[in-house]
């Protein structure tokens, strides 16, 4: 009893909540007054108060969590004849859309709604007289009206809504709008995300980037569409005209920047082809002809000559009197041509330039005849038509495929085999490892990768690229091998039925186990083994010589029969016959053993029948004559068949000419070369394009260079050496390198945006960008092919940063606008962080730079410290980041012998590798503070420094996706143990190296640090290097370090001239109190590092290195001040005070 009092008690809480929390009394009587002026009676469903359950009625309102009500969709009743004021909406807090229809309003309701109305939706409604200055920020504004009303719109009065739509028409459309750009009154051109209008004279929209829709009318102004070509900055368009006949406004066809357009027209009967092709943005076009039955855009055909070249969709709404050619639609992801009442058969459809998945509609037309086998590669609908004959069995193999719906597809038509399917004869699989993606390639592979399951566990479903064609499966995510694996079984599941094939995963001849001959009555052979195909056009047998016609082909079984009697050609009994099985061009050859059972009827002829003339056929046991032949066959290196008395031409004419039996000559078939017809001709015209040579055993190109791809060597694998940015505002690019003179669907992106590209040739692209930060990959897709960088691509910094901010504030200033630090007093160095060491004449140690002629590396002495520089590596780095090859420089250079230079500190040294490749290493030992320029960088190297130039000539890449890299090492060691006032030797001293300033972020330099003894040696990498003449970015990293050493990589570019230039130096630690070393030093050092540094400064550009010690970068007209030499040592210590 106490139980059910309590679940009374929770009811009716329950009850009186859902009460308490209904609409509230005062939206209530708001709604209940609304619901009056408007005439409407529907609201009749009352609560248990009496209160009536607005919040029910969800086709005229919407109520939030609370109940309180945000969306009201409302008409105005016939009866009504009530002004609606803002006032009645006044009371509805939380009121965010409001839609009206066939409403009386006040003149002034636009401006005067609640501030939370931010959609307002007004059609068919009157009163609205008042529109003349600008509009409230609506997200949403809509007003259609069929009125004779006289509108005149200033685009200034929309600048502050989202979303515009404003249509006035009175069918069959009389327009009374017209809308004004009056430029002088907005400030605001991006808050408009899209404009709707209908209007009698085009607007200019110049520096507008919203979509657009415009609907013309009955009195439309021609002379106003010259105003479409300031449309340029509008990327989605739809152009509506259906009073009159005309054609597609040119102005429209120049807009390329548009990505979206779509023409509803009443198109002419048009007397040209329209030529698209300067719509280079363009992704989607529609073209909707609303045009008669008899004069109409398809009448003659579709009259399109050129597609736009990025075009990914095409719609075309009309009628279509004959089906176009499909060749333009290629390259097109979507192309729609349903409901055109096409009366015709289907052309042929060819395969995309690049695996892709493209879509074709041909629904709901009167197409008739038999289906191209061509269309297997698409997603296609062809119901609805007038098709017969068979389906192509690349189809019904996977009509029982439920997710796809292939079957439906097909639907309503005339064929033969629509409801009864044979079996599945046509998939041919292949499989491919490329990297780290499995590829499966063929024939009706079907249209689902949820359907293809391997024998390895876990999950392997393959994606989709091209139907039926082409598949992938990430091998990233998915191990599908078995150690030592050579192959791989995989099963289509479609419906019931299961389909197995096993597949080579490796490149493998194919290897028979055993080969039956049926005998001469029916001539089979059947070899059965492992890494055949089940292609059956890339499988030949030859059984000694002559063609053995398969007949079938697995994985492991080939059958095939022989074109010719195996009595006919060999003279029997013979113990062994040849075989040559060839599968995709890989040859396994092998004799095997025949029984006498298995060939003749062991027929012997009579001794004495048989004269020395003749000889014994076993066949049929009679004695035929032995016939000499007519000519000297050996003539044409042919024997003479004395069966015959004929020539028989050698090798049988390679079973690809016409032997003529008179002279044992060859004629060849079409493409054959040599006497013997076993030359196969190579594709291109000229042969190989004149970039390769012909491997006539196989008739394949071998081009020239890696430069050269294609099976004509004709098109180019293109590359980029260098590339001159824009800044971090966008603007033109212009990237250098190969690009061949076929530019076919060339893009550039850069990041994740296009460049779009506005000139190309055979070795400069020009495009723009948008505004980036960094350093951002590069890709250049053209011909099918795809070059990229990760790291050759940085925009120019606006304000550029400072190594090391240039310290503190103390130490010195950051000039932006160079990148470059100005010291402050005494400091120096490229951040401001060190003191010169000093003049050796003022107690100041003097820093000596010798070269080693026989290693060819430089070192910097100051005091007990000295600092080597040597280039250590080359290494050929692959595109996704491996090294192909690597070649050792330690200890290697030579001073060449014809080489004189007048100047005594400039020291040259060369070496060659791969016979054609020079390296050239030029140090200079800088006596005293002088300024270099290089790659358009000025800059000045302090006295006492070494200055390095490495040139690389003629490097022979494996790939033209290959780049460089070269690395540097530099070492800190002791010049000699000297002991100091503690007792122990600077022997002891450590070496601190920091890398922290390696970053690529700093547009001038990346650096370095290492410490040893209170000095510092700097290194200096410019920001770039000369690729092939051209100044270019580079990156740069540290590779190794260790106590005393670190080694340093500069990425180069593919360049076939490579120029860098460091240099080094050494300056005296910030944190010294003087040259000399105390005991408190000793004491301090085991609680803090003081050490030499040796600071490594990359000018990021690919391959451009300089390092600097006490070298710091000026640019022209620059002042930096420097510490003199003058000032004595003594003056350091008051500097640390």
């Amino acid at each position: 009893m106490i139980f059910q009092k309590i679940f009374l008690i929770l009811i009716t809480f329950l009850f009186c909540s859902r009460i308490i929390n209904s609409i509230s009394f005062e939206e209530s009587n708001c709604i209940s007054l609304l619901a009056t002026q408007l005439g409407i009676k529907t609201f009749t469903r009352t609560n248990s108060s009496s209160q009536i359950q607005y919040c029910y009625y969800t086709d005229f309102i919407t109520c939030d969590s609370n109940e309180s009500i945000t969306e009201l969709y409302l008409s105005q009743s016939e009866s009504s004849s009530n002004t609606i004021g803002s006032e009645l909406f006044s009371c509805f807090p939380n009121l965010n859309s409001l839609y009206l229809n066939e409403a009386i309003l006040n003149s002034d309701i636009i401006y005067s709604l609640p501030s939370t109305v931010k959609n307002l939706h007004l059609d068919s409604c009157t009163g609205l007289t008042n529109v003349t200055q600008k509009l409230p920020p609506y997200d949403y504004l809509e007003i259609d009206t069929f009125s004779s009303d006289t509108f005149i719109f200033y685009m200034s009065w929309i600048q502050n809504i989202k979303e515009f739509y404003f249509y006035n028409v009175d069918f069959p459309y009389y327009l009374n709008t017209t809308f004004v750009t009056d430029f002088e009154n907005i400030q605001n051109f991006t808050r408009l995300e899209y404009i709707a209008f209908s209007t009698n004279e085009i607007p200019d929209l110049t520096g507008f980037t919203c979509g657009v829709d415009i609907l013309l009318g009955l009195a439309f102004q021609t002379s106003s569409l010259y105003k479409l070509l300031t449309f340029d900055g509008v990327q989605e368009m739809m152009f509506w005209y259906y009073t009159k006949p005309i054609d597609i406004p040119t102005q429209l066809l120049q807009l390329s920047g548009m990505k979206n357009l779509q023409i509803n027209i009443n198109f002419k009967v048009p007397s040209y082809q329209y030529d698209f092709s300067n719509l280079t943005s363009c992704l989607i076009l529609q073209l909707m002809d609303k045009s008669s039955n008899t004069n109409n855009l398809g009448r003659n055909g579709l009259p399109i000559s050129k597609l736009p070249p990025n075009l990914n969709e095409f719609y075309y709404a009309g009628i279509l009197k004959k089906s176009p050619s499909m060749e333009m639609f290629k390259d097109v992801k979507k192309v729609d041509f349903s409901l055109c009442q096409m009366n015709d058969t289907l052309k042929d459809v060819f395969l995309p330039t690049k695996y892709s998945t493209n879509n074709l509609y041909f629904q709901r037309n009167k197409l008739y005849g038999a289906i191209p086998l061509s269309y297997c590669n698409f997603i296609t609908d062809f119901s609805n038509n007038t098709f017969t004959g068979e389906i192509p069995n690349c189809f019904t193999c996977y009509f029982n495929d439920t997710e796809s719906l292939v079957k439906n597809k097909f639907a309503a038509n005339k064929f033969s085999n629509y409801d009864v399917q044979g079996p599945c004869t046509s998939m041919k699989p292949n499989l491919l490892v490329n990297g780290t993606t499995l590829i499966l390639y063929g024939e009706s592979l079907g249209f689902n990768g949820k359907l293809i399951k391997t024998n390895a566990t876990g999950t392997t479903t393959f994606s989709m690229v091209q139907p039926n064609s082409y598949f992938t499966l990430n091998l990233r995510t998915t191990n599908v091998f078995a150690k030592g694996a050579r192959s791989l079984i995989l099963t289509w599941t479609v419906g019931s039925e299961i389909r197995k094939f096993t597949l080579p995963i490796v490149k493998q001849a194919p290897v028979p186990a055993n080969i039956t001959y049926s005998g001469i009555t029916s001539n089979q052979f059947e070899i059965n083994g492992e890494f055949f195909t089940y292609n059956i056009t890339d499988v030949s047998v030859l059984v000694s010589g002559n063609d053995c016609l398969v007949t079938l082909t697995t994985f492991n079984q080939i059958k095939c029969t022989l074109t010719k009697g195996l009595n006919e050609d060999i003279v029997l009994p013979v113990e062994f016959i040849f075989v040559d099985i060839i599968v995709g061009g890989n040859k396994t050859s092998v004799y095997i053993r025949l029984q006498e059972t298995f060939y003749t009827n062991n027929i012997k002829c009579e001794p004495e029948l048989c004269t020395s003339n003749t000889y014994c056929n076993l066949n049929d046991g009679l004695c035929y004559p032995y016939l000499e032949c007519a000519s000297n066959c050996t003539l044409n290196n042919a024997v003479c068949n004395h069966v015959s008395g004929l020539c028989q031409c050698k090798n049988n004419c390679s079973n690809a000419g016409l032997c003529n039996g008179l002279d044992g000559s060859c004629s060849c078939n079409s493409g054959r070369l040599f006497s013997d017809c076993s030359g196969i001709q190579c594709p291109g015209t000229p042969i190989c394009s004149n970039h390769g040579s012909c491997d006539t055993s196989i008739g394949k190109c071998i081009c020239e260079s890696i430069i050269w791809v294609g099976n004509a060597c004709q098109d180019t694998q293109h590359y980029v050496n260098a590339i001159t940015p824009s800044n971090e505002n966008g603007g033109k690019v212009l990237l250098f390198g190969m690009f061949g003179s076929t530019h076919s669907n060339a893009s550039v992106f850069i990041g994740s945006q296009e460049c779009n590209i506005t000139s190309i040739n055979q070795t400069v692209i020009e495009c723009d960008i948008g505004s980036g930060k960094g350093v951002v990959p590069t890709f250049v897709y053209q011909n099918s092919m795809e070059w990229s960088s990760q790291t050759m691509y940085k925009y120019l910094s606006i304000q550029l940063k400072c190594p090391n901010d240039c310290t503190s504030n103390s130490n010195g200033n950051c000039d932006t606008s160079k990148g470059v630090c100005i010291c402050f007093g005494n400091f120096t160095g490229i951040d401001c962080g060190s003191y010169s060491t000093g003049n050796p004449s003022d107690g100041g140690t003097k820093t000596n730079t010798t070269v080693d002629n026989n290693t060819g590396s430089g070192s910097i002495n100051n005091g007990n410290v000295d600092y080597q520089v040597s280039i250590t590596s080359i290494l050929e780095i692959g595109f996704d980041g491996s090294i192909i090859k690597e070649y050792n420089l330690t200890n290697l250079w030579e001073k060449p012998n014809n080489l004189n230079s007048s100047n005594p500190n400039i020291h040259t040294f060369t070496q060659m590798i791969e016979n054609n490749c020079t390296i050239t290493s030029t140090i200079e030992e800088v006596s005293k503070d002088k300024e270099f320029s290089f790659a358009g960088i000025d800059f000045i190297v302090s006295g006492g420094s070494l200055k390095l130039s490495v040139q690389i000539l003629n490097y022979p890449y494996s790939s033209t996706l290959n780049t460089l890299q070269l690395r540097m090492k530099s070492s800190a060691l002791n010049h000699s143990a000297t002991t100091t006032k503690c007792g122990n030797t600077q022997d002891d001293q450590k070496v601190s190296i920091d890398s922290n300033g390696f970053t690529n972020e700093n547009d001038n330099l990346n650096y370095l640090t290492i410490t040893k003894n209170n000095r510092k040696l700097y290194g200096r990498f410019l920001s770039k290097m000369l690729s092939d003449g051209r100044p270019t970015f580079t990156t740069s990293n540290v590779i190794s370090t260790t106590d005393f050493d670190v080694t340093i990589a500069l990425n180069l570019p593919h360049c076939d001239s490579c120029l860098l230039d460091p240099d080094f130096s050494i300056l005296l630690n910030s944190d010294a109190k003087d040259n000399q070393e105390t005991c408190e030093d000793q004491v301090d050092s085991d609680k803090k590092i003081s050490t030499t540094t040796i600071i490594a400064i990359c000018v990021s550009v690919g391959g451009a290195a300089i390092i600097g010690a006490a070298g710091y970068l000026l640019y022209r007209k620059k002042f930096v001040e420097v510490l003199p030499s003058s000032i004595p040592s003594s003056r350091l210590k008051k500097l640390k005070k």
